[in-house]
């Protein structure tokens, strides 16, 4: 280990973690660019899409489990590779619903253990006065993922002559490029990465943050002997009324991403009337704005917390509230806009997910204040599960509500997209309600073993955690 330079391995660690959460959601945006290629049953669309979650939320858990175990690297090279062979055996499908289907839940195992990892990665890599940054970078892949899909994978097809197989090719030669080059550079903790300064790894260890020392909690083999492995503590993560306002704000936010994720190249090309191919920065500028409002909210909630001292939860709280309410009023506005304001229509949608991304720096980033380094990847593994279940109901209910406007005569029409995008806003709204009356930033896990302590010399014994449920 270096000794007294101040190294910033952890930057890097964090742009490599940042591409892999890019391809990982460009591999996921991929399906809703090729669908309507070949399946044009808006239901049998929701069907394929909602596939994919039923095998991601089947990993969340068991990947906190095993990252403590064999190490969170190895975790998430496992779920890359998975995910990458199913996307690459998504062109043996076809005309098959069911084998597609099939291998939709597969590559949803593997994607399943990506945010679980990486949360995990963010609490032994990333000191406290730099966490909202470096998340908000390492997030930040999924918008980047969905412009290069957005950009690269229309023109692919039209290149070809609609072969829509090529995008499965070429996007699953970029992941297995990428994990060679993470196999070979990335570690599961500062400790045992040969370019890290002792400087650093005490910043990363300790920092400004007085957090405990990750070699006491972190589940693997060093060079510095065996590491203390910790326990899934599910009494708590299953009934603290304060990890389950994380858990409702969680479900909430991923209702409107996903339906934006999934069902967006719908939108522009059924609503709006447009081919994406043709209209390759306005289809993407969404996706810009929201990983521009990602790194700024990052930056700007890290500057209110260290430099203008504003308490940590008020800023959590500002900061959900911005990525909850004003998307609301964007997605209730945004199926009014007639094909003639296709504009317009896109203006709402960037700013939609320009001041939605301030969710992360809000519900995403209180996971780590609530759990520390010792269980924020326990807290990311149930909190990602229950985020999952909309990708599988939006996109059910979705298929229905469009279908049901086809049968109706409306199909392709900007207002067929009313029920949909309205549904999408108030769940976003009562998500912000929830987590603004909810929310804290004391350490669950501390205070209940603080409650359990019994001071024998006083004769004290303190009364059970108020922050439970059954409280």
């Amino acid at each position: 280990m270096p000794g007294g330079k101040l190294q910033n391995q952890r930057y890097r660690v964090a742009f490599i973690l940042c591409l892999a959460n890019a391809l990982c959601y460009a591999c996921r945006m991929n399906i809703g660019i090729a669908l309507p290629h070949f399946v044009p049953d808006n239901g049998d669309r929701g069907i394929v899409l909602s596939a994919f979650f039923y095998g991601y939320i089947c990993t969340q858990v068991p990947a906190g489990y095993f990252a403590k175990r064999v190490g969170v690297k190895q975790v998430l090279a496992t779920g890359v590779l998975v995910w990458t062979f199913c996307d690459f055996f998504t062109i043996l499908t076809y005309p098959s619903l069911f084998l597609l289907s099939l291998v939709r839940a597969g590559m949803g195992c593997g994607e399943g253990v990506t945010m679980t990892s990486l949360h995990i990665f963010a609490s032994y890599w990333f000191p406290a006065n730099e966490r909202a940054t470096l998340v908000a970078m390492v997030t930040s892949g999924s918008d980047l993922g969905n412009i290069l899909a957005l950009l690269i994978s229309p023109w692919l097809i039209q290149m070809t002559d609609g072969r829509w197989q090529v995008i499965y090719i070429v996007f699953s030669i970029l992941s297995m490029v990428w994990l060679v080059f993470f196999m070979r550079h990335v570690t599961s903790n500062p400790q045992e990465h040969s370019l890290v300064s002792k400087l650093e790894l005490d910043l990363i260890q300790l920092g400004s943050a007085g957090l405990p020392i990750i070699e006491e909690t972190y589940s693997s083999s060093s060079s510095q002997g065996k590491i203390k492995k910790a326990t899934m503590p599910w009494r708590i993560l299953l009934t603290s009324r304060h990890l389950w306002v994380i858990y409702a704000s969680h479900f909430a936010a991923n209702y409107s991403w996903y339906i934006l994720l999934c069902w967006l190249p719908t939108y522009l090309t059924e609503a709006l009337g447009w081919n994406l191919s043709e209209h390759p920065g306005l289809t993407v500028a969404p996706y810009v704005c929201g990983y521009l409002g990602l790194l700024l909210s990052g930056r700007l909630s890290d500057f209110l917390i260290t430099e203008r001292k504003i308490p940590t939860l008020y800023v959590r709280k500002m900061m959900h509230s911005i990525g909850s309410f004003l998307p609301a009023a964007f997605l209730y506005v945004l199926p009014y806009t007639p094909p003639s304001a296709s504009i317009t229509a896109i203006g709402l949608l960037s700013g939609c997910l320009f001041f939605g991304r301030a969710c992360t720096s809000g519900f995403w980033i209180n996971m780590i204040d609530v759990g520390g380094p010792d269980h924020a990847g326990s807290i990311m593994s149930i909190s990602n599960s229950i985020g999952t279940l909309p990708g599988i109901l939006g996109n059910v209910v979705t298929g229905y509500l469009l279908q049901q406007q086809q049968q109706q005569g409306t199909s392709g029409k900007e207002s067929s997209w009313i029920p949909v995008f309205h549904l999408a806003s108030a769940v976003s709204a009562i998500g912000g309600v929830i987590f603004l009356f909810g929310a804290t930033d004391r350490n669950v896990f501390d205070t209940v073993q603080l409650r359990k302590h019994k001071d024998d010399d006083e004769g004290v014994e303190f009364d059970r955690d108020p922050l439970l449920l059954e409280s």
